[in-house]
């Protein structure tokens, strides 16, 4: 049980890192691979789900990225000016 909370935890540092490094054309090519894999009809079930979960944590890096520029892009609309929004 503790094995499986190291290893929970060493993927969310990884997961956390990726969010940094990541640009958001990347994270969707990504995505995109990911839904190609799933399309193979060759795929195994086990390979299928390893996709998915990759795929729906691509997908959330997108959104938060996403969230990211729509606030930066209010704070510009508002003021006439860009800062970082936090």
């Amino acid at each position: 049980m503790e094995r499986n909370k190291g290893m929970q935890q060493n993927e969310d540092v990884e997961a956390s890192q990726q969010k940094e490094e990541l640009r958001l054309e990347e994270a969707l090519a990504q995505v995109e691979k990911c839904v190609g894999q799933l399309e193979d009809p060759q795929i195994s079930l086990e390979d299928s789900f390893r996709y998915y979960e990759e795929g729906i944590r691509k997908l959330k890096i997108c959104s938060e990225k996403v969230d990211q520029i729509e606030k930066k892009m209010l704070v510009l609309n508002e003021r006439g000016e860009l800062e970082d929004f936090i």
